[in-house]
């Protein structure tokens, strides 16, 4: 009777075997980009169908990965692995687990609308030529301080000595940066467009990406990362859905085209898009 009553006091007190605890509070960091935020609805809605209560934290990149690091966060959604955010992750990377992989393809690039003739543009070694030069804005405007994009775009900058040739590369804000691509392609001006994808303006405009010769961006998986403590207290039915969890590129695309050019909630596209798709929601809830 005695181990009964222990094992009953333990089972109260939310001590019993993993898996069958109340599902504990969870602090979920996101990179505070829209295609970010799209991918992460999908994610923190699958959470809460499961019982966790969720508390969502946004920042730039380096202010994320410190959060996870100082453990102020419990998971983060996505990390891009191995490149673009392959340096951040690195000094906590033996504290984390990968939860899942939303997507594959996840890809840095330079492009230009398709206006711009690609026999005149093709690769980023193009930008100098001085017929190209004649006609291209020097301004390069991208997104996110410290983020893969920025500072890939940086070395880009250097190894092709596009700085000695004119240009100027900064950090805008998100509305300012897809502005200017808006209006290049409603007037046919010649410009240059740090981007990636999954990102709704690819569904928006026309576009080409250009070639790189030198292999500044690599090919990256978006992965759901949780702290290794964190993971190991969660129920295992937890870890198990969250890992079949998967959206890839043209989805993760389309329910950020929902949000900026429909105008709908994140939570609403998420939900909207679980509602009218539910036998592959029911693969990641199977037992």
């Amino acid at each position: 009777m005695k181990t009964v009553a222990s094992s009953f006091l333990l089972l109260l007190l939310g001590w019993a075997i993993p898996g069958h605890a109340d599902p504990q509070p969870l602090v979920v960091g996101q990179v505070h980009l829209s295609f970010y935020t799209a991918s992460a609805a999908v994610v923190t809605e699958v959470l809460d169908r499961l019982g966790h209560p969720l508390q969502v934290v946004e920042g730039n990149h380096p202010d994320i990965y410190g959060r996870l690091g100082r453990g102020e966060t419990d998971l983060l959604i996505a990390s891009w692995l191995p490149n673009a955010h392959g340096h951040l992750q690195a000094p906590m990377a033996d504290q984390l687990v990968e939860a899942a992989t939303l997507y594959d393809d996840a890809r840095l690039y330079w492009a230009v609308p398709s206006h711009v003739p690609a026999e005149a543009v093709r690769s980023i070694d193009d930008l100098k030529k001085p017929e190209v030069l004649a006609r291209m804005d020097p301004l390069i405007l991208g997104v996110g301080p410290g983020s893969g994009l920025m500072n890939g775009s940086e070395r880009i900058m250097q190894r092709y000595g596009l700085r000695t040739a004119g240009y100027e590369l900064q950090v805008a804000p998100a509305a300012e940066w897809s502005q200017r691509l808006a209006e290049a392609s409603a007037n046919g001006r010649w410009m240059v467009m740090p981007l990636w994808q999954p990102q709704y303006l690819n569904a928006l405009y026309p576009l080409r990406i250009l070639e790189d010769p030198q292999g500044i961006f690599g090919v990256d998986r978006a992965v759901v990362v949780v702290r290794k403590e964190v993971w190991q207290q969660l129920p295992e039915r937890t870890r198990v859905v969250l890992g079949r969890v998967r959206l890839g590129v043209p989805l993760a695309t389309e329910l950020e085209r929902r949000m900026m050019v429909d105008g709908q909630p994140a939570e609403q596209v998420a939900r909207d898009w679980m509602a009218a798709n539910p036998d592959t929601v029911a693969t990641w809830f199977r037992e």
